[in-house]
């Protein structure tokens, strides 16, 4: 059952190469994630490395070829799933804090505008 009330964008796979996200725990350095969906108030992500339930992650965003600023948001792990033995995880992260709200939300516009333009480019 669907208990979000904010519309989640989708980000298709083809926009990996224009959307850059990052994940670390609290400590050691930022690895690489995908980012497959989004609302205002959580994401869904996938990574190599498991992350523990409830604990707290800093996130890092950006669209090199649009914006040339990185947006750090923190969330807390709601799910963590191995897809499969060996496999990657997906990842249900609550978003609790953000340094820049007016660049997180510009994020969002953004997507939009690929989305709406993936038509015609692709």
């Amino acid at each position: 059952m669907e208990r979000r009330k904010e519309e989640r964008h989708v980000v298709p796979e083809i926009y990996g190469k224009y959307i850059t996200f990052k994940v670390r725990k609290v400590f050691g350095d930022f690895v690489d994630a995908e980012l497959f969906n989004f609302t205002p108030n959580g994401i869904r992500i996938k990574s190599r490395y498991e992350l523990p339930f409830d604990s707290i992650i800093e996130c890092m965003v950006s669209v090199p070829k649009s914006l040339t600023k990185q947006i750090f948001f923190t969330g807390k792990i709601k799910y963590c799933i191995q897809e499969e033995p060996m496999g990657n995880y997906l990842i249900g992260v609550e978003i609790i804090g953000t340094s820049d709200k007016v660049w997180f939300d510009l994020f969002s516009k953004v997507h939009d505008f690929i989305k709406g333009r993936i038509g015609e480019i692709f």
